[in-house]
């Protein structure tokens, strides 16, 4: 595929050259953004169990199963330098239906550090943030026929590496906090379209982010993959916050030749520039201060872009026999919202709260087009277990319509179908209930059934019901 530049496209060689001095400059990972929602940071549960809601009430002690190190967490922390070492786990059984029946684990191990300059260095605001894991296993969902969505987040992207590069990057906090700004080696998706919420769910459909960003455009680096780029946080009110950002696109982010190993920061596959923007209203509600985020963004991908179905005329392409139509530009859009109903402690997020999401693709070239889910969290509802939480998801993704018509043309004509597919795809549904185990300092289990309607949205592949669990020890 032959990707052209457009002449209105920044330089990405500017990207770079700023995203490699930040880079020597990083030593770092779970950021301390004052500004919104914080989300996607850190190791651990794909990666957004770390961090906290903005303003919490009480904010949560952090646990660590080998507690202090002996002393050392407190010295480094006084200088400002923070470590995480963590491990997550995440097993998953289809007991029945899909393609076949089987059982995979799928793991994590991750390291992050954030040093804070201002503190080390007297470097007032700034701050560098860096993450390196190293994961392993296999995919359940793979193994019953599944390409749409994963049962187990934690698969896939670290390239069975000992130590794949995920990200570094500087950020600096101006004006009390009013204005921030991260750049360097980073994700799109660690900002974008984000919710600490979503990695207390198993499925990849939501954790970290709403699924469909990324397959629907690889201008969506998500963790544990990044690309050159950067983003400017405004705080207009106290309950209001407005970003944009702009980010290289590869499109060859999501293949092992060039990603596997994330420390070749190869350009060979770049083909234009991510322009995301989001718009956040965050308030708190009632005398119990009832927290809510709610946020809507659109992203802009400048690269070129082959049609699913059509050709230049606007006719099927396979029965033309001409060339696929060349779309310059993507446009995909967001709308995410959570809001506590009910508080049940002084903690930021002990409460019952509900959570929902929408995601809207351009269906002419990606192969997803909407997704919807709603979901349910109570964290803290019983008293003699305040860190256990149950949750409940649902969540529906339709596929594109351009790609179905393309699809129902192959199987017409006995040819191979598109989209790793035995089928036309349609759409996929996911229910999820789980409950986390809060076992001891630093170590927290969580037992997790899923039902998949539709698997890889076919009709032709049975529901499949998986049960699993997720292991999660923060040393």
């Amino acid at each position: 595929m032959n990707f052209a530049k457009s002449p209105e496209t920044p330089s990405l060689a500017d990207i770079a050259m700023l995203g490699q001095a930040l880079l020597v400059l990083s030593l770092t990972a779970l950021p301390q953004q004052v500004l919104a929602q914080e989300a996607n940071t850190g190791v651990s549960l794909g990666p957004s169990q770390n961090v906290q809601q903005p303003a919490p009430a009480v904010a949560p002690a952090e646990e660590r199963l080998f507690g202090d190190w002996g002393g050392v967490r407190t010295s480094l922390g006084n200088l400002g330098i923070k470590l995480t070492i963590d491990f997550t786990s995440e097993f998953a059984s289809n007991i029945s239906g899909g393609t076949e029946q089987g059982s995979t684990f799928a793991n994590q191990i991750g390291f992050e550090a954030d040093i804070d300059w201002d503190k080390l260095a007297g470097i007032r605001g700034f701050s560098t943030h860096t993450v390196i894991a190293n994961r392993s296993g296999s995919s359940d969902s793979v193994l019953f026929g599944d390409h749409v969505n994963a049962v187990q987040e934690i698969y896939g992207g670290g390239g069975d590496v000992v130590a794949h590069f995920v990200y570094a990057y500087g950020e600096e906090s101006l004006d009390g906090g009013q204005i921030d700004i991260a750049a360097g080696r980073i994700p799109v998706l660690n900002d974008f379209g984000a919710s600490p919420l979503y990695c207390d769910f198993m499925n990849v459909s939501i954790c970290g982010n709403p699924g469909m960003l990324t397959p629907s455009d690889p201008g969506f680096s998500v963790y544990p993959d990044a690309t050159w780029g950067g983003r400017i946080r405004v705080k207009p009110t106290e309950q209001t916050y407005v970003q944009a950002g702009a980010y290289e696109v590869s499109q060859g982010l999501f293949e092992i030749p060039y990603f596997r190993s994330g420390w070749n920061f190869d350009t060979s596959k770049d083909s234009g520039v991510e322009f995301p923007v989001e718009i956040g209203y965050e308030p708190q509600i009632g005398g119990d201060k009832l927290p809510g985020h709610y946020k809507i963004g659109v992203g802009f991908d400048t690269s070129n872009d082959k049609d699913l179905y059509l050709d230049s005329n606007g006719d099927p392409a396979l029965l033309s026999g001409l060339p696929f139509a060349n779309h310059h530009g993507k446009l995909d859009l967001w709308a995410l919202a959570d809001q506590m109903l009910l508080r049940n402690g002084p903690g930021g997020d002990d409460g019952l709260i509900l959570l929902g999401a929408f995601v809207h693709g351009d269906p002419a070239t990606s192969t997803y087009q909407n997704q919807y889910t709603a979901g349910l969290l109570d964290r803290a509802f019983w008293s003699a277990r305040p860190q256990d939480s149950i949750g409940a998801l649902v969540t529906y993704q339709e596929m594109s319509g351009s790609l179905g018509k393309e699809q129902a043309l192959e199987q017409d004509f006995g040819m191979p179908i598109a989209n790793e597919a035995t089928g036309i795809q349609t759409s996929e549904v996911i229910f999820e209930i789980n409950y986390s185990i809060h076992v001891m300092s630093g170590v927290d289990f969580q037992p997790d059934f899923q039902y998949v309607v539709r698997p890889n949205a076919e009709t032709d592949i049975r529901n499949a019901t998986v049960l699993g669990f997720r292991t999660h020890v923060n040393f």
